[in-house]
C-alpha cells in the first residue's frame, strides 16, 4: 500500500528526473481534420475575355455607325422632302402672283385702251374745231382783212393737243406704277416665303444645324483647333457629334463647341486661327435676298428710268 506520510529521516534526496503518472489525461482531443476539395475553375480565360470584350467593341461600334448613317438617311430625306414642299409652295405662290401681275397687266392695258379713245376723242373734237375756228377765222379775217381770228384758232388747236400730252404721259406714268407696284408685291412675297420655309426647317429639324456645321467645316482652310458657335438649344446635339464632324473633315483636329445668343437654332460661326464662318440663318436669309434682288425685275426698270 503506498504511503502518504513521510518521517523526515524517511526522505532522500536525488538528482534523477522522476516522471509522475498523471491520474488524469489533461490533453485536448484532436480533431479530425475534414479534407476540402478546391474548386476547379473551368471559365473562360483573360485573354477569351479580352476576344469577347473587343467582339462587343466592334457590334457596338458598328451599330453606332449604323444608327448613325441612318440618322443622316432620315435627315437628308427630310430636308428634301421640306425643300420640295417649299419648292412647291412658291411655285404656287409665283402662280398666283403671275395672275395678279397679268390682272394688273390686264388693268394697264384697259385704262390705256381708255385713254387712248378718249383722245382721239379729243384729237377729233380738237381737229373738228380747229378746222371750224380756222375757217370761222380765216372767213372773218378775210372780211375784216386780218389774220387775228387764225391766230386765236391755231392758240386754242394747240391748246388741245397740249392737254392731249398730258393725259397721255398720265395714263403711261400710271401704267408703270401698276406695273411697278405688282413686281414690288412678287418680290415681297417671294422673300416672305424663303423666310417663313427656312425658319419653320430650321427650328423643326434638329439635323440643320448638323448640315450648316459640316458644309461651314468643309470652308475651313489650314489644320487646327476650330470653335464652333451655335445657339443654346444646339449646344447638346452639336457637342455630341464633335467626333464625327472631326472624321468627315481631316483638317480639324480639335473642336470646341460655344453657346452664342446671336446665331439662331439651325445655323453656327466658325472660329479658326485663320478667321471666321458665318453660317447663321439669317446671314444666309439675307445673301437669299440679295441674290433675288439683283435678278429682280425692279431693278431693271429703275436703271431704265433714270
Amino acid at each position: 500500500m503506498a504511503k502518504n506520510v513521510f518521517r523526515p529521516a524517511e526522505i532522500k534526496k536525488t538528482d534523477d528526473t522522476i516522471l509522475l503518472k498523471l491520474t488524469k489525461n489533461f490533453a485536448p482531443p484532436e480533431e479530425e481534420v475534414e479534407e476540402i476539395d478546391e474548386p476547379v475553375f473551368t471559365g473562360p480565360t483573360p485573354e477569351e475575355l479580352q476576344e469577347e470584350i473587343d467582339r462587343k467593341r466592334s457590334e457596338a461600334e458598328a451599330e453606332r455607325q449604323r444608327i448613325l448613317s441612318q440618322a443622316r438617311a432620315e435627315a437628308d430625306e427630310i430636308i428634301k422632302n421640306a425643300e420640295k414642299t417649299a419648292f412647291e409652295e412658291i411655285k404656287k405662290k409665283t402662280d398666283q402672283t403671275a395672275v395678279m401681275k397679268q390682272k394688273a397687266e390686264d388693268d394697264a392695258a384697259a385704262i390705256i385702251k381708255d385713254a387712248e379713245n378718249k383722245s382721239l376723242e379729243i384729237i377729233q373734237e380738237a381737229e373738228q374745231r380747229r378746222e371750224k375756228t380756222l375757217g370761222d377765222a380765216y372767213k372773218e379775217g378775210y372780211d375784216k382783212g386780218n389774220e387775228d381770228g387764225y391766230k386765236e384758232g391755231r392758240q386754242e388747236a394747240n391748246r388741245l393737243i397740249d392737254r392731249l400730252h398730258v393725259i397721255i404721259e398720265k395714263t403711261l406714268d400710271r401704267r408703270q406704277a401698276i406695273l411697278d407696284e405688282t413686281e414690288q408685291q412678287i418680290v415681297e412675297l417671294v422673300l416672305l416665303i424663303s423666310r417663313k420655309v427656312v425658319k419653320v426647317i430650321s427650328e423643326n429639324q434638329r439635323s440643320v444645324v448638323m448640315q450648316n456645321v459640316l458644309q461651314a467645316l468643309r470652308r475651313v482652310k489650314g489644320r487646327g483647333d476650330v470653335t464652333i458657335r451655335v445657339n443654346l438649344a444646339d449646344v447638346e446635339l452639336t457637342a455630341e457629334h464633335t467626333k464625327d464632324f472631326m472624321q468627315a473633315v481631316e483638317s480639324v483636329k480639335n473642336i470646341t463647341v460655344a453657346e452664342d445668343s446671336s446665331v439662331e437654332r439651325g445655323g453656327c460661326i466658325i472660329e479658326t486661327d485663320f478667321g471666321a464662318i458665318d453660317a447663321r440663318i439669317s446671314s444666309q436669309l439675307n445673301e437669299l435676298e440679295t441674290k433675288i434682288l439683283e435678278i429682280s425685275p425692279i431693278k431693271t426698270v429703275a436703271k431704265s428710268s433714270t
